[in-house]
């Protein structure tokens, strides 16, 4: 008995949209620009487990932290470590605070002079728009792969700023294709050190109580400047 043509031709049809919904969108520039732009409409908060892992080829070294971070759309960040070493990290305006409970002390540092630099580490990609990224990178859009079963676009930033370059040469950022927040980071040193910072558990939107984006530190631990010129 054959088959009935119209069964066949519904088979062929749904192999053929199996087939077709299985291939990475054809992503470009303009596309991924827009897309963020709109995502950053929208993000106000965001929180996360993260663990940086730090690289030194020369020596075949690396070194790993891990912790929580707590992020509100006006660049105020706690990052909480936990592991090896628990400390708490605060940056707010052109400030960074460092709190060693251990040391009941707290670290003050400047960072007029080098905020550029740190926002690249910190705060690429929250709630950053489109037309911002484009403004500070080439972007080159690598295509939509999988991160530990997440699925992702892949990109490659390569810094407009020369003095950014001659330390950060480039960025892979990996962006949740459901969040459109990165969920991992690549910044690759001059020298080919790297840095790879991984975020796990995000929470996008929801309400941090102020004590989050605050130092845990008792009132009256002792503050110093390190350096003066940081």
């Amino acid at each position: 008995m054959r088959a009935c043509p119209t069964v066949l031709v519904s088979f062929f049809c749904l192999l053929l949209s199996l087939l077709l919904a299985a291939q990475p969108r054809p992503w470009n520039e303009e596309m991924v620009v827009e897309r963020l732009n709109k995502a950053a409409e929208h993000f106000q908060t965001l929180t996360a487990n993260l663990q940086f892992t730090k690289v030194t080829v020369v020596v075949d070294d690396k070194s790993t932290e891990s912790g929580r971070l707590f992020y509100s759309k006006n660049r105020r960040m706690l990052i909480e470590m936990t592991n090896p070493e628990a400390k708490e990290i605060l940056f707010t305006g052109n400030k960074a605070f460092i709190y060693y409970p251990k040391m009941a002390q707290i670290q003050e540092f400047d960072l007029s002079k080098h905020r550029a630099l740190v926002e690249q580490f910190l705060l690429l990609g929250f709630g950053t728009k489109g037309d911002e990224l484009k403004d500070s990178y080439l972007i080159t859009v690598l295509g939509e792969t999988k991160l530990e079963g997440q699925a992702v676009l892949q990109l490659e930033l390569t810094p407009k700023d020369e003095r950014i370059r001659n330390q950060i040469h480039k960025i892979h950022l990996w962006i949740d294709l459901a969040s459109w927040v990165p969920i991992q980071q690549k910044f690759f040193e001059v020298g080919g050190d790297y840095l790879l910072t991984r975020y796990t558990e995000i929470k996008v939107n929801v309400p941090i109580a102020s004590p989050r984006l605050q130092l845990s530190a008792p009132r009256g631990t002792r503050r110093v400047k390190p350096r003066a010129d940081m």
